[in-house]
């Protein structure tokens, strides 16, 4: 016998072992029990939850020769044959494929034939909200006042895409999310027929990633096992599915909230060598943000969260340390880069971006992280902690430069450059000019830095080269810092060892900007950073040179501009050109023959 998926081998075979639907199965036994049998059923319900399963149990009960307390016995010839599909008295239509007019028209012809070797005829219509809106017209009469021995069942995940005329013909019932210690016994009692062994952690991990649907946790287990074998722990399943350690989730939301930036940057990156998907890894940070508030609003987060006493106890101390507003907007940043993450190839940048402006809230604008920041300050002033008072000491200690006095800033910032010194060969002249391919060459190694490389304005001191970021690209200039070191190897490739690369904003350095295209002559071929006005001294103008512009342009741009010899110029003197008077009026057509060449007179 060909090898048969879990969830399709071990599909329920009677209502009570369809599991977390108790409200719906005990009613449909009671109607069968009862023979009150509705004409048509609308099972309404997320993904796994049991609506195609019910259905099919359902058509076998109401056909069923001996039913078993309004459950098919699945023995007698009837059930069997509905089983192997030899009796075709049921037939289940897929929605999705056969969503046609024409297929409904099918339909209708077909009901007016009563079954073969059952009582009803039943169909089931899966994913009906496919079905186009003349196919749902057409379904409508016959839906409403179908033959006494048809019933009509049809199955969706989105209800709200049904059309009222077909939702009121219909009794709707709605399955709910499958509760994870549900899904965990149904686990429990597949392993046990199957002969697996598995840890009790890894149940529960299971029964979380299922997210309410069986089917979808079965499939889990069952790629789980696929790599595994048939014994599974925790540990095997996040291997498994290449998840993130639920200690390195903690240890991701503790850099957050103790503004550790560096170390959001290093979890990333050993996700990504380690080959992790980062969106389940998002994923699941947010899902542990949630048993954070779980435990922030709640007496008993027991009760609403399936986890062992330790990792409880965690949750709860890490929750102690975090504010409600925090939270939330951790939550509403991670599904906003989750969300823009879908439409790029690579999402880390765009994780990385979010986890930093989380980890740092004074680079994050937002409206929750305003009201995160407020809650803090507010945290701090009921505590006592004065904030604002230390703040002027602190500016004492290290006062900014005076631009009046032209003071030097700081040597880490600036290294003194004796400009005139300078060349067009010398190597940081050089490497200046070549910064623009070399910023390509970074980002196409590093693509998380480009943003803050490519198309940089840069200026240089007696070190290397500076990039400056306006205030406003406090994030930008954050980043280049962060990844300083990979920006400086990929530079020190192309422009040497001896060259540093540094980062500073442009109007800490503002009177020491040089224009290093004009170093020894060159032609610019990026941006030209301009001196100020006050340290630029003006150069003497030569008058020989700007007398005449084609020379001032010749001496710019020698490689665009050639002399032609004068000789093949014609001049035209201003006396040999006499202005006539047409006379629009004149009838003669060969009055205008004054202004031909002799040889076009002999022409015509």
């Amino acid at each position: 016998m060909a090898y048969q998926a879990i969830y399709r081998k071990w599909r329920p075979l009677v209502f009570d072992d369809i599991i977390g639907q108790t409200h719906i199965t005990r009613t449909l036994k009671n109607q069968i029990q009862s023979g009150k049998i509705a004409h048509a059923y609308l099972f309404c319900g997320t993904r796994g939850t049991g609506k195609t399963t019910a259905a099919k149990v359902f058509s076998r009960a109401v056909n069923c020769e001996h039913p078993q307390d309004g459950s098919p016995c699945n023995e007698c010839d009837t059930c069997r044959g509905i089983l192997d599909g030899s009796i075709l008295d049921v037939s289940e239509i897929d929605a999705a494929s056969n969503n046609g007019v024409d297929s409904i028209r099918e339909i209708r012809e077909d009901v007016h034939y009563v079954a073969t070797h059952s009582k009803y005829r039943v169909y089931i219509i899966d994913e009906v909200h496919m079905l186009s809106t003349s196919a749902f017209n057409a379904l409508l009469k016959t839906l409403e006042e179908p033959p006494g021995h048809v019933i009509f069942i049809l199955a969706t995940t989105e209800a709200h895409r049904v059309p009222e005329t077909i939702l009121s013909r219909c009794q709707r019932f709605d399955f709910k999310r499958i509760r994870p210690a549900d899904i965990i016994l149904r686990m429990k009692e597949i392993a046990v027929g199957d002969g697996l062994n598995i840890s009790e952690d890894a149940y529960r991990l299971l029964g979380t990633l299922a997210d309410g649907s069986m089917r979808d946790g079965l499939s889990i287990l069952e790629r789980c096992i696929a790599a595994c074998g048939t014994t599974l722990s925790r540990s095997d399943i996040v291997n498994a599915l290449g998840m993130a350690e639920s200690e390195l989730i903690a240890d991701t939301v503790s850099a957050i909230t103790s503004g550790n930036s560096e170390r959001v940057l290093q979890i990333i990156d050993t996700l990504s060598a380690e080959g992790k998907d980062l969106n389940l890894f998002i994923d699941s940070l947010i899902r542990h943000f949630r048993d954070l508030l779980i435990c922030k609003v709640t007496e008993n987060p027991g009760d609403l969260l399936d986890l062992t006493e330790e990792d409880l106890l965690g949750i709860k101390s890490q929750a102690q340390k975090i504010s409600f507003e925090r939270i939330s907007d951790c939550v509403t940043a991670l599904s906003k880069a989750m969300t823009d993450a879908k439409w790029l190839k690579n999402p880390r940048i765009v994780y990385e971006m979010a986890l930093i402006k989380l980890s740092q809230p004074a680079l994050n604008q937002s409206t929750d992280a305003l009201l995160s920041r407020i809650e803090a300050l507010e945290e701090q002033i009921k505590n006592g902690v004065t904030v604002v008072a230390q703040q002027p000491e602190e500016k004492k200690e290290t006062p900014p430069p005076e631009k009046k006095k032209n003071s030097e800033p700081s040597a880490r910032l600036y290294a003194p450059l004796d400009v005139s010194s300078l060349t067009a060969d010398s190597p940081l002249v050089v490497a200046a000019r070549k910064w623009d391919k070399i910023a390509q060459a970074i980002a196409k190694r590093f693509p998380f830095v480009a943003g803050s490389v490519i198309n940089r304005k840069i200026t240089i001191d007696g070190e290397g080269i500076l990039l400056l970021y306006q205030k406003h690209e406090m994030m930008l200039k954050k980043i280049a810092s962060t990844y300083l070191s990979s920006i400086q190897e990929v530079f020190q490739k192309h422009a040497g060892e001896g060259l540093l690369v540094k980062v500073a904003f442009e109007e800490d350095v503002s009177d020491h900007l040089v224009d290093y295209w004009k170093i020894g002559g060159g032609k610019p071929s990026a941006p030209v950073l301009q001196d100020t006005a006050e340290d630029t001294p003006t150069q003497p103008s030569n008058p020989a040179q700007s007398s005449d512009p084609l020379d001032t342009l010749c001496e710019q741009f020698p490689e665009i501009v050639e002399l032609t010899d004068e000789s093949d110029f014609v001049h035209y003197e201003s006396e040999n050109f006499e202005q006539t008077e047409i006379d629009e009026d004149s009838e003669d057509e060969h009055e205008s023959d004054q202004f031909l060449e002799p040889h076009e007179k002999e022409e015509e």
